[in-house]
């Protein structure tokens, strides 16, 4: 099978690879003095402080195409499976890949939970609000956030959403005393910046983390495609311009480190599971995971359906371990969270959708991942130590 998606040309994760988000990860634990069991090597983390720069949907060929100059070391590096938000955002945080940590995509099913959740929430699907589920993230999943385990001393800039989301209570307010982290948001990049050269002149922090989602907005909302995309790659190459100034200004002070969590494919073929009644009467709960990378739980053979009528690369639960798109897989994991079969979007274009109720934003939306083309998996890493 990882023969097979090698010749459709798409990019399988690495986590073996120096050069990967879940690398990266494992060099921030290390970094903190966290002891994880990695695959592998881990990127090299050196110096006093770090500022780690989080840009949402930076894909290498957005990167790339933006031109920016900058002086640090610049690698192509290649994200987790599936290239999603809620699921790379846990790896950086918990150096985990995502077998271990089970946060599989936008839209998660768990046992233990008793239904699909959404992931950046933390709420059932379909309900409003967040942060409606009694049990902890930390509880009902094996993740193990690393600044869980340090007194580091941290200054979260992020965007108001980011900033009062789920995953950041999660990840960065769960620490070993209070007052270990601070958050200050941001709407402009302008802003950013301003915040982030503030907090550089200012009393140093142990990490400045930096976190910028305006790309994955746009590409959403418009697409990454045409005039959007040169909108999206001016900004870009605007704020890489402030970025490159300040790490090599503030080089004796703080390591620089920037990435991203995946890039965007502009689709334009929705398949809608909730028009096929056969279909869904098979499935124990509705299709769960992302829009090109879906998960289904059956006690029936399923592949040829999903093949012949979506067109989906499919695996079973085996052949999807076997691949190592997800690392190392915890029981748990593989018992309270996988699907039986998983099926992912053959080429750039198709998206596929469950809607919870008839006014689903999510089926407007233009720009998606999670699937496994260079578009969507490839991200740039810049160091500048």
């Amino acid at each position: 099978m990882a023969q097979d998606l090698n010749a459709g040309g798409f990019v399988l994760p690495d986590y073996s690879s120096e050069r990967s988000l879940y690398a990266i990860s494992c060099g921030l634990a290390s970094f903190f003095g966290v002891k994880r069991s990695c695959i592998g090597r881990q990127f090299p983390v050196s110096g006093r402080r770090l500022v780690f720069i989080y840009l949402d949907a930076l894909g290498w060929d957005l990167f790339q195409e933006a031109k920016a100059e900058v002086g640090g070391l610049v690698e192509r590096g290649v994200t987790v499976f599936p290239s999603t938000t809620s699921t790379a955002l846990s790896t950086l945080m918990s150096a985990q890949t995502p077998g271990e940590h089970g946060l599989l995509g936008y839209m998660i099913y768990n046992k233990v939970l008793g239904g699909v959740i959404n992931g950046i929430k933390y709420s059932y699907m379909g309900e409003a609000g967040s942060g409606t589920i009694v049990r902890r993230l930390t509880q009902a999943f094996p993740v193990r956030p690393w600044l869980a385990e340090t007194e580091a001393k941290v200054l979260a800039l992020m965007s108001s959403d980011a900033a009062s989301g789920e995953l950041t209570r999660a990840y960065m307010m769960d620490r070993p005393a209070q007052n270990l982290t601070t958050i200050r948001s941001h709407t402009t990049p302008y802003e950013l910046v301003a915040s982030l050269v503030e907090a550089l002149q200012g009393d140093p922090y142990d990490m400045i983390y930096v976190y910028y989602n305006n790309p994955d907005h746009l590409g959403h909302v418009y697409g990454l495609a045409g005039s959007y995309r040169e909108i999206a790659i001016a900004e870009l190459r605007t704020l890489l311009s402030y970025i490159n100034d300040l790490a090599m200004r503030y080089r004796g002070k703080y390591s620089f480190l920037l990435t991203s969590d995946h890039g965007q494919v502009t689709i334009s073929k929705v398949y809608l599971f909730n028009e096929d009644q056969e279909l869904l009467s098979l499935l124990e709960v509705p299709p769960y995971g992302d829009s090109r990378a879906v998960w289904f739980r059956s006690r029936s053979d399923v592949r040829q359906l999903l093949k012949e009528r979506y067109h989906m690369i499919v695996m079973d639960k085996a052949e999807v371990e076997a691949t190592g798109l997800l690392g190392r897989v915890e029981q748990f994991v593989r018992d309270n969270v996988m699907g039986d079969y998983l099926g992912v979007a053959p080429d750039p274009l198709t998206k596929y959708h469950y809607a919870y109720r008839e006014d689903d934003p999510s089926l407007k939306l233009r720009g998606h991942h999670s699937g496994l083309t260079p578009q969507e998996m490839l991200v740039p890493i810049v160091y500048w130590e």
